[in-house]
C-alpha cells in the first residue's frame, strides 16, 4: 500500500516538473515555431497534449493558456490545420484575458494574427493586431514591442495602405532611439525603405535602403548587406542608371557567393541578366541567366527558375533563334503552368480555412453571445439584491434622517437667531455707509458748485464788461477761465473713473504688462509740467519689471500719484520713482522734496468721508478724488497704498502689487 502511494507521489512530482519546467513562452519560443524544424509534429503534440492534461487537473490557468496556445501554434505551424489553430488561441486568450496577462495576450493576438495572414485574410490580420496593441504597450520587453509594431507594419502594407505602414516602422526606430541595436534599426530602415519606393520616392527610399546598409555592415550582418544592395540596384535599374544598378549587384553576388546563398545568388544573377535584357545586351544576359538557372536548379526554387526560362526565351527570341526560343517558352509555360497550380491550390486551402475560421468565429460569437447573456441574468439578479439591500439601508437612513432633522432643526433656529442678529449688525453698518456715501456726495456737488460758480462769474464779467476790459484783463480773466474748466473736467474725469470702478464697469482681468515701461510713459508725459517748475524728475529703476495687473488703473494710479508730486513740489525741486521686490510684491515708490503733511492731513487721505484737497506750490487745484480713486485701483489689483511724509520734508507716496 506504501509502495502503491510512493509510485502515485513520484509520477504526479514527474508530471508537475514537467509542466513547471517547460519553455518559457517569450517571443524567441514564439518565433522558434515560425522556423522550420525537424522535430516529429506528432510528437510535440503529444508531449504538450500532456502538460496540458496536468495543468487542467491542477486547475493552473496559467499553464492551460499556454499549453492551448502550443497546440495552436504546431496547428498553425506544423499540421496546418487553421480551424483547430484558432480553437486552441481562442481558448488561450480566454484564460489571458481573466487573469490580465498581458504579454502573453500579446503573443496570442501575434499567433491569431500570423493565422490570418497565412489564409490571406491581411484585413483580419491587420484588426487581431491592432486589437492586441494596447496589451503590448504594458509589457516592457523592448524586442516584443518592435516585432509587434514591425507585424503591424507590414500588415498595413499587406493592406495597401504604406503611410500607416511607415508610421509604425517610425514607432521602432523611436523605441530603438538610445538603443545600440543595429539589427533591428537596420530592419525598420529597411521596411521604411520598402514602403517608399512602393510610393515611387526613388530618392528617399535610396537614403533609408543606404541606412540599412550601414546598420547592417556595422554589425557584419552579411546576409542582410546583400539584400540591402540588390534592393538598391533595383532602384538604380529602374530609374536607369545601369551603371550604378550593376555596382551594386555585384556587391550583393559576392556577398551571396561568400555565403553560399544559392537562393539569393540565382535570384542576383536574374536581375543582372534582366540588367542587361532591357540594354539590349543580349550576349551578356544569356550567360547570367545560365548561371541563374543553374543555381535555383539545383535547390528547386521554382519562382527563380520560371523567371530564367521566360527571359532565355526572350534573349532567343530577340536573337532570332526561334529553336531555343521555343524550347525555353515550353520550360517556362511548363513552370508557369504547376506556379498556377500551386497558386490556385493554395488560394482553394486558404478559402477552405477561412471558411473553417468564420464557422469557429461564428461559434465563439455564438458563446460569447450566451456568456453575455447569462452575464446579464446575473447582473439581474444582482442588481435585485443591491435593490433589495438598498431599499432597506434607505428605510434606516430615512429613520435616522428624520432623528437628524429633527437635531437639525433646533440648531437651525438657534443659528437662525444669531443669523437675524447679524443681519441687524450688517443693516446698520449699511446705513453708516449710506450716511457716509451721502457725506461724500455732499463733498462732491461743493466741489463742482466752486468751479461753476466761477465759470459763471467769468462768463458775467465777459459778457457784461467787455467794453471796460482791457486787453490784459480778459487774458487773465481767460486763464484764470482754463484753469476752472480743467479743474473742474479732472474732477469730472475721477469721479467719472470711481464710479465706473464702483458699478463694476471695468473689468479688472489681469495682463502682463512691465511696470518699468509704464513709469517711463508717465513720466514723459508729465515730464512738460515739471519742466515748467524747474523739478526734476528722477527713475531709479530702469531694469525691465513684469507681472500681471490691469494696465489702464495701474497708468492711472502711477499718472496721479506723479501729478499730485509735481503739484505738490516747489521750483527746483526733486521727484524719484523708485521700484523694489519685497517677497512676492513689487513696491512702486513717488518720493518728492515738496510742503509735506501733518499726521492730521494724512489720517484724511484715502477716504471717502473725509475729503482734502490742497493748493499745490504754485497755487495749482485739485480734485480731491485722485487718492480715493488710486486706493480703489490698487486694491482690486491685489496690492496695497500708503503714504509716509513729514511737514516741510517732502512726502513719499507708494504702493505694492503682486508679481507675475
Amino acid at each position: 500500500m506504501l509502495f502503491r502511494f510512493f509510485s502515485v507521489f513520484v509520477l504526479l512530482l514527474i508530471t508537475l516538473t514537467g509542466v513547471l519546467a517547460q519553455e518559457k513562452q517569450d517571443l524567441t519560443w514564439y518565433l522558434g515555431f515560425l522556423d522550420y524544424s525537424k522535430k516529429d509534429p506528432a510528437l510535440l503534440i503529444e508531449e504538450s497534449s500532456k502538460r496540458l492534461q496536468t495543468a487542467i487537473e491542477i486547475q493552473d490557468l496559467a499553464s492551460q493558456a499556454s499549453e492551448y496556445k502550443e497546440q495552436g501554434l504546431l496547428a498553425l505551424t506544423r499540421t496546418h490545420n487553421y480551424a483547430q489553430a484558432y480553437d486552441f488561441f481562442t481558448k488561450a486568450l480566454d484564460i489571458e484575458d481573466s487573469l490580465s496577462l498581458n504579454y502573453e495576450r500579446t503573443i496570442t493576438y501575434l499567433a491569431i494574427a500570423q493565422l490570418y495572414h497565412q489564409v490571406k485574410e491581411p484585413i483580419k490580420s491587420l484588426q487581431t493586431l491592432n486589437r492586441g496593441i494596447a496589451f503590448q504597450e504594458k509589457t516592457d520587453d523592448l524586442n516584443l514591442r518592435v516585432y509587434y509594431y514591425t507585424q503591424l507594419g507590414k500588415q498595413y502594407l499587406a493592406n495597401n495602405n504604406t503611410a500607416l505602414a511607415i508610421e509604425q516602422y517610425e514607432v521602432v526606430l523611436e523605441l530603438l532611439a538610445d538603443i545600440n541595436k543595429p539589427s533591428l534599426k537596420g530592419e525598420a530602415y529597411y521596411n521604411i525603405a520598402n514602403a517608399i519606393s512602393i510610393d515611387g520616392d526613388f530618392e528617399k527610399a535610396l537614403k533609408y535602403y543606404k541606412m540599412a546598409l550601414n546598420e547592417y555592415r556595422s554589425v557584419k550582418e552579411k546576409k542582410r548587406e546583400a539584400i540591402a544592395l540588390n534592393d538598391i540596384a533595383k532602384l538604380y535599374k529602374n530609374n536607369k542608371n545601369y551603371e550604378r544598378a550593376l555596382a551594386n549587384y555585384n556587391a550583393a553576388l559576392e556577398i551571396r557567393q561568400s555565403l553560399k546563398d544559392k537562393p539569393g545568388i540565382a535570384q542576383t544573377y536574374n536581375d543582372v541578366a534582366i540588367l542587361y535584357f532591357d540594354k539590349q545586351n543580349i550576349q551578356q544576359a544569356i550567360p547570367n541567366l545560365e548561371l541563374a538557372l543553374a543555381e535555383a536548379k539545383e535547390i528547386n526554387a521554382t519562382g527563380e527558375t520560371r523567371r530564367s526560362y521566360e527571359y532565355l526565351y526572350l534573349c532567343y527570341k530577340n536573337l532570332n533563334d526561334f529553336q531555343r526560343a521555343l524550347y525555353y517558352l515550353e520550360q517556362f509555360t511548363s513552370y508557369n503552368e504547376m506556379l498556377q497550380q500551386e497558386n490556385d491550390q493554395s488560394s482553394i486551402l486558404s478559402k477552405e480555412a477561412a471558411r473553417e475560421i468564420a464557422i469557429q468565429e461564428s461559434k465563439v460569437e455564438k458563446l460569447e453571445i450566451e456568456r453575455l447573456q447569462r452575464e446579464k441574468e446575473l447582473q439581474t439578479q444582482k442588481e435585485f439584491r443591491r435593490l433589495l439591500m438598498i431599499g432597506m439601508a434607505l428605510v434606516a437612513i430615512i429613520a435616522s434622517l428624520i432623528f437628524i432633522l429633527y437635531i437639525s432643526k433646533r440648531r437651525a433656529n438657534r443659528l437662525l437667531a444669531a443669523s437675524n442678529e447679524r443681519i441687524q449688525q450688517q443693516n446698520l453698518q449699511l446705513q453708516d455707509l449710506n450716511a457716509t456715501k451721502d457725506k461724500f456726495f455732499s463733498i462732491i456737488s461743493h466741489d463742482l458748485k466752486g468751479p461753476l460758480n466761477s465759470l459763471t462769474s467769468f462768463s458775467g464779467l465777459l459778457i457784461n464788461h467787455t467794453d471796460k476790459l482791457s486787453k490784459e484783463d480778459i487774458q487773465m480773466l481767460a486763464t484764470d477761465l482754463d484753469k476752472s474748466v480743467k479743474n473742474l473736467f479732472a474732477l469730472l474725469e475721477n469721479l467719472l473713473e470711481w464710479s465706473r470702478s464702483q458699478t463694476g464697469n471695468i473689468e479688472f482681468k489681469p495682463e502682463a504688462i512691465d511696470l518699468t515701461e509704464i513709469l517711463n510713459e508717465n513720466k514723459s508725459l508729465l515730464e512738460a509740467q515739471a519742466n515748467a517748475k524747474n523739478i526734476n524728475i528722477e527713475q531709479l529703476v530702469h531694469q525691465p519689471m513684469p507681472l500681471k495687473a490691469h494696465r489702464h488703473s495701474v497708468t492711472t494710479v502711477v499718472r496721479n500719484l506723479l501729478s499730485n508730486a509735481i503739484k505738490f513740489t516747489p521750483e527746483g525741486g526733486t521727484i524719484s520713482l523708485n521700484m523694489e521686490k519685497e517677497n512676492r510684491f513689487v513696491k512702486v515708490s513717488v518720493r518728492d522734496t515738496g510742503v509735506g503733511m501733518s499726521p492730521e492731513v494724512m489720517d484724511k487721505l484715502f477716504r471717502i468721508d473725509s475729503k482734502h484737497s490742497t493748493k499745490g506750490t504754485a497755487n495749482e487745484k485739485g480734485t480731491g478724488l485722485g487718492l480715493i480713486l488710486c486706493k480703489d485701483f490698487i486694491e482690486k489689483n491685489g496690492g496695497q497704498i500708503g503714504v509716509s511724509s513729514e511737514l516741510n520734508k517732502g512726502s513719499v507716496f507708494y504702493f505694492t502689487l503682486p508679481l507675475a
